[in-house]
């Protein structure tokens, strides 16, 4: 119908049609992207509130592992200082070989946390998301997804160090089998004076201590970068 109502017009040279007719097929076609246009940023804001919200829960499982993490090792500080001070007295006494293989089992654990970053790095990768966002927040953003992954870049590689010089890994260091309760643990021997002349095993504890101690650090400090991000982020959320 169109087209024949527009080859009948340009025969007979009727422009004022021609031009009216084109000029609704041009208007058609401009609505319909733009409405187009409005339900895909409609569906993208939808979506971009959901990332936001999961970055959110992300965050909030960081600072629950930071605190868990957190509170272990300052749990173990003072079972620290007595082992330390074990060594430089030297006590050769039963409670302090006690202290000392407690000691040792807590500087076992794995005190390399594992930060969640998914929801993070899918909102970075997001173009259409991020042209959504305000500029605050998308230089907050930027901010944090860089102190994140230099932090979770260094706690491997801190981690790895910790491995390999770990005090557990020393000649004098074995397993003391319980075999009424089905467990094993690290142990020391009897005579405390065998660690307190091996220059060797005071080195490795001080370094396994000052691994651990670094990484509470860290954390406590990376922890101020994540705070500063979530009030960006808050606040990007109640403005939208």
């Amino acid at each position: 119908m169109f087209l024949r109502r527009l080859a009948t017009a340009f025969k007979s040279q009727d422009w004022v049609i021609v031009i009216t007719e084109l000029a609704m097929v041009f208007a058609g076609v401009l609505i319909a992207l733009q409405f187009d246009n409005w339900n895909t940023t409609n569906r993208n804001q939808r979506a971009l509130d959901e990332m936001l919200e999961r970055v959110v829960a992300e965050l909030d499982l960081n600072d629950d592992i930071i605190a868990t993490l957190s509170e272990q090792i300052e749990g173990g500080s003072d079972a620290r200082a007595a082992a330390f001070q074990a060594l430089d007295e030297c006590d050769g006494s039963e409670t302090a070989r006690v202290n000392m293989n407690s000691t040792l089992n807590d500087l076992a654990r794995d005190y390399s946390p594992s930060l969640s970053s998914i929801s993070l790095e899918q909102l970075n990768r997001r173009d259409a998301f991020l042209d959504l966002l305000s500029l605050d927040i998308r230089t907050a953003l930027g901010v944090y997804s860089n102190h994140l992954q230099e932090e979770q870049n260094q706690l491997r590689f801190n981690a790895g160090l910790r491995w390999d010089q770990h005090v557990m890994t020393n000649q004098l260091v074995t397993i003391d089998l319980n075999v009424e309760e089905g467990a094993h643990s690290l142990a020391i021997p009897q005579d405390m004076t065998l660690i307190c002349d091996d220059p060797a095993f005071r080195r490795q504890f001080f370094i396994t201590v000052a691994f651990v101690e670094s990484t509470r650090l860290r954390l406590q400090r990376f922890k101020e970068y994540m705070d500063a991000f979530r009030l960006a982020l808050e606040a990007e959320i109640s403005d939208r």
